[in-house]
């Protein structure tokens, strides 16, 4: 079976399941030299950088989205073939982990070649009643010592992603870091993408002490995108009620996991990072980066 190659992101007509698989969230993003490929079952993206193919560079994993795996290695072959011909010396893909559904396995992308360059930790919290027993009992204790100290979740607005955008700038330059989306960039996304981009706060006398925003990349999944917490607060550990704010409210929702993300850097753990995701209840799966060379 042919497949379909584009060449610019409006070329794109297919509409997937996953934010980052929308055609509108590749039309808000600048790429390079992008390149998509499609059949009936598969579609994966890239941008080609310095000979290198990378699905999908501004976003938190790409692989190939998959609606059945019948033909799965004709496919690849494809796709391989023609990065080939153009050039192509490299192939990255970081592989979602195993809670996002409607990707091709990594078993077949091995089958076909690619060869596991590292694994992150990945951790999410799963969505059911358990999560209630599961969390640590310290963890419970600042919940309640938040409580009694007058902090409050809530669900922000639409129009306050610019004031969330604000304070999450602070937040990362109390730690030396620069935030990683611009302000007019995520309020595009979030004209383009209606719904998908939810922010949550914890306030305390109208000050905000944590945020989130978050992104409903599936009916079934929300990712934890871009937390902070105010240094002002940070004794406090608000982001603890923040993430029970949010496991409640996407409970509510009918979504299965709250994806909290990596906890370490191309495969070295941030152990503290993970011991609080683990706290809050969180399990851990594999995030696998995947490479392939001519």
């Amino acid at each position: 079976m042919p497949i379909n190659i584009y060449t610019t992101p409006q070329e794109i007509t297919a509409e997937l399941p996953a934010v980052y698989y929308h055609k509108s969230y590749f039309q808000t993003q600048t790429y390079q030299d992008f390149i998509a490929f499609s059949d009936d079952n598969f579609f994966i993206a890239f941008d080609q950088i310095s000979e290198m193919a990378i699905s999908i560079p501004k976003s938190p994993f790409g692989s190939i989205f998959c609606q059945r795996e019948e033909n799965a290695e004709c496919f690849i072959n494809s796709v391989l073939n023609h990065l080939k011909e153009i050039g192509t010396q490299k192939i990255f893909i970081t592989h979602p982990p195993s809670i996002y559904d409607h990707f091709l396995k990594e078993h077949e992308l091995i089958k076909s070649g690619f060869k596991q360059a590292f694994s992150d930790i990945n951790q999410h919290i799963t969505l059911d009643t358990g999560w209630d027993a599961s969390i640590h009992k310290m963890q419970k204790r600042k919940l309640e010592s938040l409580r009694n100290e007058g902090f409050e979740f809530r669900k922000m607005a639409n129009d306050e992603l610019e004031t969330a955008h604000k304070f999450l700038t602070v937040c990362r330059q109390a730690q030396g870091l620069q935030i990683n989306i611009a302000r007019e960039h995520i309020k595009t996304l979030n004209e383009q993408l209606p719904g998908k981009y939810e922010c949550f706060g914890v306030f305390r006398e109208g000050k905000i002490s944590a945020l989130c925003i978050a992104v409903n990349v599936s009916d079934e999944v929300a990712y934890y995108y871009l937390p902070g917490t105010s240094p002002m607060f940070r004794n406090q550990s608000p982001m603890v009620m923040l993430i029970a704010g949010m496991v409640n409210y996407y409970r509510e929702n009918g979504f299965k996991y709250l994806d909290l993300g990596v906890s370490s850097i191309e495969g070295k753990p941030q152990e503290t990072l993970k011991m609080f995701k683990e706290r809050m209840g969180a399990v851990i799966t594999e995030k696998p980066t995947l490479t392939y060379e001519f």
